[in-house]
């Protein structure tokens, strides 16, 4: 117990002399926190096919032919300029992005993505204008969200999102699954799922993700998503 009693002593001696140097305690590893550095924030990307000399170096034209775009992209869903395409053969291409550039009275273009992942591309000659009533409000889609019973942000499903773990995701077409009451509206590279929306309320977003295998759903952070 003494010597207890004398280690004590020396200790809090130290202390009280760091103090009056107008030093401060040195904590230990156990009660650091560790140092963040800035705050972490999830990177909203946006994908862009053209640049002014046409598709960029970066993209690689595996298709070129005729297509038509008539309705709106249903996976990037913030983009005035990005297009559910139909191609020369009867292939339906979403989302496609159309090329800026072009003068007014070229035939429009248009790059189509399976994944912001991937450099390749099918490009898209049109064969009739794009329909730009598309840029106006949709009067149809709010009709259709509030009978769903839905307010969606289109950040609330991203195109493409890659997470913390390493993972790459993209949003699934046609009839989706639905487990435990959730729907799974995220395919990932592999191959587990993401359920739900994202949760975009704080600088970092989180997604809820099932991997592979596993019995059990966890949130993992957003590193990126792609529009």
């Amino acid at each position: 117990m003494r010597r207890f009693r004398l280690v004590l002593a020396v200790f809090v001696v130290a202390v009280l002399s760091s103090t009056a140097l107008g030093g401060q305690p040195t904590a230990s590893a156990q009660d650091a926190t560790p140092g963040a550095g800035p705050s972490a924030r999830t990177d909203e990307r946006y994908v862009l096919p053209f640049g002014p000399d046409g598709l960029n170096s970066g993209l690689h034209a595996t298709t070129t032919e005729d297509g038509l775009c008539a309705f709106p992209s249903s996976v990037a869903l913030d983009r005035p300029d990005a297009w559910d395409c139909t191609g020369s053969e009867g292939q339906i291409y979403d989302p496609c992005f159309e090329n800026p550039f072009l003068a007014p009275d070229d035939p429009g273009q248009v790059a189509c993505l399976e994944s912001p992942f991937s450099p390749e591309v099918v490009v898209l000659t049109l064969t009739e204008p794009l329909v730009r009533q598309k840029e106006t409000p949709d009067a149809t889609d709010e009709a259709a969200q509030e009978a769903a019973g839905v307010d969606l942000d289109p950040w609330d499903l991203p195109w493409a999102l890659e997470l913390a773990n390493g993972d790459r995701c993209t949003l699934l077409g046609g009839t989706l699954t639905v487990l435990a009451g959730q729907t799974a509206n995220y395919g990932c590279e592999q191959g587990g799922v993401v359920f739900g929306e994202v949760n975009h309320l704080r600088p970092l977003w989180t997604a809820n993700y099932l991997a592979k295998g596993e019995v059990a759903s966890h949130l993992v952070d957003v590193v990126a998503a792609w529009s």
